[in-house]
C-alpha cells in the first residue's frame, strides 16, 4: 500500500468501526430473519439471503478490524520541556525506536562482574535513574565524590561471606589514607543504600536508622563449620574458645562500615581490650548533605560502633565481666574514645545512645574529648592492649628455657611433658641473655665489656659464655662499636665463627659462582664444620638425641610419633643445619656425590620429620639418576608433612619423578595435587604441568575429583591433610589455653594454610605481642 493511502486510511472518523459493526448485524439479523420465516424459499430469495449473511458478516469483521487497528497506534511521546520541537510522529525506516522501558540491572552481578567498579559505579549514577530500587544508592554514591575521583584506582568489589557485605578492594594498589577513606565511604555508600532501598520518609533519617548499630547482632545464617571444628575440646570458659567465639561474631557483624580490630583477653581476670578504627568524617561523605552533619553522624556511629563491640566482647558466663573498647584512628597511635564497660555500665549507655541527638552523652564509662569542629581529640585510653593485666609477658617467654610441667592437655595434644619441649631455636638462650642486658651496656666500651664479663660469669649456657666472649673481642679490637646496638645483637646471637661461615658460603653459591670458586668456599666451610663433626658434639648417646625442627608443627609431629627411649631432645644451632645443607648443594653441583650423600644423611639424622631435608637427599638421588629411591623418599616425606606448604613442595618434586620413571600421568596428578594444596606452589607446578601437556598427546588433567583416586590408583599418597588438621588444631588449642602464645601464634599460621579463614586471622593476631 503505497504512504498516501496508508495515511488517508488512518484518518477515517473514530466512529466509523462501531457503525460498521452495526450496520453488519442489522444485515445478517434481517438474512437470518427472513431465511427462519421463508420455509420453502425459492433459489432466487436463497440467494437474497445469502448475500444478507455475507454482507453482514463482512461488515461487522471490518468494523472490528478498524478498532483493533485504531487502539493498536502508539501512543504519541510527552512534549518535551527543554525548548525543543517535538520529534514527528512517524518514524523513518532507517531509525530504530526506542524501547519504552530498560531490563531492570542487578547492582550485585554489575559489581561481581565489573573490572573496574567505579567506571561501573560512575555509569550507574548517570544513567541509572530509570532502574528500580537504585534512587538511594545512587543519591548517597554521589554525595561521595565519586563523579570527581579523577585519580581513582583499580577496584574490586566482593561481597563478604560472613556479614553479607560488600568490601571494595585495590588489588596490587597500596592506598594513601585520603584515598582508602574515600574508599570506604563509596563501600558504605553502597551497604547503607541496600539497608535503605525501598524505606519511605527522607533519605538522611533513613540513613540515620541504620547507621544506629549499638544493639547490631550477628548476621544470622548457617554456621560456619569450621568454627564448630576449631572449638572441639576447647576448654569451657578459655582463652581459646573466649578468642574464636568473639573474632567469629565480630567478623558475622553486618555493620555498615568495615570493622577494622584487634584485641586482647585475659579470661582468668575476667578482662579484654578491644581496639577498632573509627571511620573519619569523610567515611561518611555518603550519609549527609553537609560536612557538619557528616561529622556529627562520625561522633555518634563511632560510640555505636564501641557500644556494638563491647556488647559482643562482656561474656560474664565465660568469665569476662570487664570490657574496654578503644575507638582508634586508622594509623592506630591515638585513641578518640574510650569505654570501660561492665554489664551494667553497658546497659546505661546503651540506653543513653539509643536517645542521643548527636552530642554524646557524659558517662564515667566513657572518654572523649570533642575538637571545636565537632570530631574528637585524642584521650588517653582506660586500659590499652599491652597492660600486663590484660597481657601478661609470660606468655611470650622463651619456651626453649622452660622446663616446668605442664599441663595434662597439652601433654595429650603436642607430647610436651615440659614447656621446653615445644621449642625449636637453639638460640633462645642467647637471644634471653641478650635482651636482658642490651639496656644496661652504658656508653662506653669499659661499661660495656664489664656488663658482658658479668653476664659470663654468671651463665651456664655454653653458647651464652662464647657469646660474651666474642662480643668482647670485637668491642676491644675496635671492630665493632658500642653504639651500634644492631650490630651487636647480631654479633652476640648470631655472630659464631660457623654462623658466620654459613652465611658467607649461602651467599656465594647464589651468586652462581665458578668451580674454582666454589672448590674455595666448599674447603672453607668444611674447615669450620669438621672440628665439629670430628668431636661428634652433636651425636646422639643413651642419654641425648640432637635434633633440628623447621617449625613448630614439625615439633608438634617429632614428640608425637618418635619414641626417643627417655632421652633428652637437644636442639642443634640452625647454623650446624644451613652448613650441611650448602655443602649438599655445592658438592652435588661439583659432581662431588657420595661426599654430598652423606651430609644429606646428617641432614636426615638430625631433623628425620623435616621433609626439606629429604628434597635434600633427594637433589643428591636425581643427580646419580637414582630416580626409585628419589621417588621413594619424596613418597615418605608427604607421610610425616607436617604443614602443608611442605606436602605440596612433596608433590611438585614427586611429578618430575614420575615423569623421569615414565608414569606421565601420575605427574599430573602429582602437579593437580601440589597446585590445590597451597598457592605459593602453584604458579610454577602449573607452568610446568601445562608444558608437559603440550608435549604429550593426549595428556589431559584429571578432573578435580579424580585427582586424589588418580594418585592411589597408581601407588601414591594423596596426603593425610584430616590428620594434619586435627594435630594443628589440638595443639594450637591446648598451646592457647595453656598461654603458650608464641607457639600457639605459630600453629595458627599453620591452621591458616589449612583453612584460610577471618575469624582464624583474627585470632592469630590477638597471640601475637602487641
Amino acid at each position: 500500500m503505497a504512504r498516501g493511502e496508508k495515511n488517508r486510511d488512518a484518518q477515517l472518523p473514530p466512529w466509523w468501526g462501531i457503525l460498521a459493526i452495526v450496520l453488519g448485524a442489522v444485515c445478517l439479523f434481517g438474512a437470518v430473519s427472513l431465511l427462519l420465516a421463508e420455509g420453502d424459499a425459492s433459489w432466487h430469495d436463497q440467494r437474497t439471503i445469502s448475500r444478507g449473511i455475507i454482507l453482514g458478516v463482512a461488515l461487522i469483521a471490518l468494523g472490528v478490524f478498524s478498532l483493533v487497528s485504531r487502539k493498536s497506534e502508539k501512543t504519541p511521546a510527552a512534549p518535551q520541556t527543554d525548548g525543543r520541537p517535538p520529534a514527528p510522529a512517524s518514524v523513518s525506516p532507517k531509525t530504530s525506536p526506542a524501547p519504552a522501558t530498560r531490563p531492570s540491572a542487578n547492582l550485585e552481578g554489575m559489581l561481581l562482574h565489573s573490572e573496574d567498579v567505579v567506571a561501573t559505579l560512575r555509569d550507574l549514577v548517570l544513567h541509572g535513574q530509570d532502574q528500580p530500587g537504585m534512587t538511594d544508592v545512587r543519591a548517597l554514591l554521589a554525595r561521595t565524590g565519586l563523579m570527581e575521583w579523577d585519580d581513582a584506582p583499580n577496584v574490586r568489589a566482593n561481597r563478604l561471606r560472613r556479614n553479607g557485605r560488600w568490601w571494595l578492594s585495590t588489588p596490587g594498589t597500596e592506598l594513601d589514607e585520603g584515598a582508602l577513606e574515600r574508599l570506604i565511604a563509596v563501600e558504605a555508600a553502597l551497604n547503607v543504600g541496600e539497608d535503605v532501598s525501598g524505606g519511605t520518609g527522607e533519605l538522611d533519617r533513613r540513613v540515620r536508622g541504620a547507621l544506629k548499630i549499638a544493639d547490631l547482632r550477628p548476621r544470622d545464617g548457617e554456621k560456619n563449620p569450621l568454627v564448630g571444628y576449631l572449638l572441639e575440646g576447647a576448654q569451657q570458659g578459655g582463652e581459646w574458645a573466649y578468642r574464636m567465639v568473639l573474632a567469629d561474631a565480630v567478623e558475622n557483624l553486618p555493620a555498615p562500615l568495615r570493622v577494622e580490630f584487634d584485641f586482647q583477653a585475659n579470661v582468668r581476670a575476667g578482662v579484654a581490650v578491644v581496639d577498632v578504627c573509627i571511620p573519619s568524617p569523610v567515611c561518611l561523605s555518603f550519609a549527609a548533605s553537609s560536612a557538619e552533619k557528616c561529622v556529627g553522624l562520625a561522633r555518634s556511629y563511632a560510640l555505636w560502633l564501641l557500644l556494638a563491640l563491647a556488647n559482643l566482647a562482656l561474656r560474664p558466663s565465660e568469665g569476662v565481666s570487664r570490657a574496654v573498647v578503644n575507638g582508634r584512628v586508622r594509623d592506630w597511635n591515638d585513641v578518640l574514645l574510650s569505654l570501660d564497660l561492665t554489664p551494667d555500665s553497658l546497659r546505661r549507655l546503651m540506653d543513653a545512645a539509643r536517645s542521643m541527638d548527636g552530642s554524646l552523652p557524659q558517662d564515667p564509662a566513657l572518654r572523649m574529648s570533642p575538637r571545636s569542629d565537632g570530631w574528637l581529640e585524642a584521650v588517653e585510653p582506660f586500659l590499652s592492649a599491652d597492660n600486663e593485666l590484660v597481657c601478661p609477658q609470660r606468655r611470650f617467654r622463651e619456651v626453649e628455657l622452660d622446663a616446668t610441667a605442664s599441663p595434662q592437655p597439652l601433654v595429650r595434644a603436642c607430647g610436651a611433658r615440659r614447656i621446653c619441649d615445644l621449642g625449636i631455636m637453639e638460640k633462645a638462650g642467647r637471644a634471653a641473655a641478650w635482651n636482658a642486658a642490651a639496656s644496661e651496656l652504658g656508653e662506653t666500651t669499659q661499661e660495656a665489656v664489664a656488663k658482658f664479663m658479668e653476664l659470663r660469669g654468671s651463665s651456664a649456657d655454653l653458647s651464652v659464655v662464647e657469646a660474651c666472649d666474642r662480643v668482647c673481642r670485637a668491642l676491644v679490637d675496635g671492630t665493632v662499636d658500642i653504639s651500634n646496638k644492631r650490630e651487636l645483637a647480631s654479633l652476640f646471637v648470631d655472630g659464631g665463627q660457623l654462623a658466620v661461615a654459613a652465611r658467607a658460603a649461602g651467599a656465594a653459591l647464589d651468586e652462581e659462582p665458578t668451580p674454582e670458586r666454589l672448590e674455595a668456599m666448599v674447603a672453607q666451610l668444611e674447615g669450620v664444620l669438621s672440628p665439629i663433626t670430628e668431636t661428634g658434639l652433636y651425636l646422639d648417646d643413651e642419654d641425648t638425641v640432637y635434633r633440628y625442627f623447621n617449625s613448630v608443627a614439625e615439633r608438634v609431629a617429632y614428640n608425637l610419633t618418635i619414641d626417643d627411649v627417655g632421652r633428652e631432645v637437644r636442639l642443634v644451632p640452625d647454623e650446624y643445619y644451613s652448613a650441611h645443607s650448602i655443602l649438599v648443594r655445592a658438592l652435588t653441583v661439583l659432581g662431588r656425590h657420595e661426599e654430598a650423600l652423606s651430609h644429606a644423611d646428617e641432614l636426615m639424622r638430625i631433623a628425620p620429620v623435616t621433609p626439606d631435608a629429604a628434597l635434600c637427599k633427594v637433589r643428591c638421588l636425581e643427580e646419580q639418576s637414582r630416580i626409585f629411591e628419589a621417588a621413594d623418599l619424596l613418597k615418605q616425606a608427604i607421610g610425616y608433612s607436617s604443614t602443608v606448604r611442605d606436602m605440596a613442595i612433596c608433590f611438585y618434586r614427586l611429578a618430575y619423578m614420575e615423569w623421569k620413571l615414565g608414569r606421565s600421568d601420575l605427574a599430573v596428578a602429582c602437579y593437580q595435587r601440589s597446585i590445590e594444596l597451597h598457592p605459593d606452589i602453584a604458579q610454577n607446578a602449573r607452568s610446568e604441568m601445562n608444558d608437559l601437556i603440550e608435549a604429550n598427546v593426549g595428556l589431559r588433567p584429571f578432573p578435580a575429583d579424580e585427582v586424589i583416586p588418580a594418585l592411589e590408583k597408581g601407588g601414591l599418597l594423596a596426603g593425610r591433610l584430616d590428620d594434619m588438621r586435627t594435630r594443628t588444631r589440638d595443639a594450637l588449642v591446648a598451646c592457647t589455653d595453656a598461654e603458650v602464645f608464641g607457639i600457639a601464634r605459630q600453629l595458627a599460621s599453620a591452621m591458616i594454610e589449612l583453612n584460610r579463614d577471618d575469624a582464624l586471622i583474627d585470632v592469630r593476631r590477638s597471640l601475637m605481642r602487641p
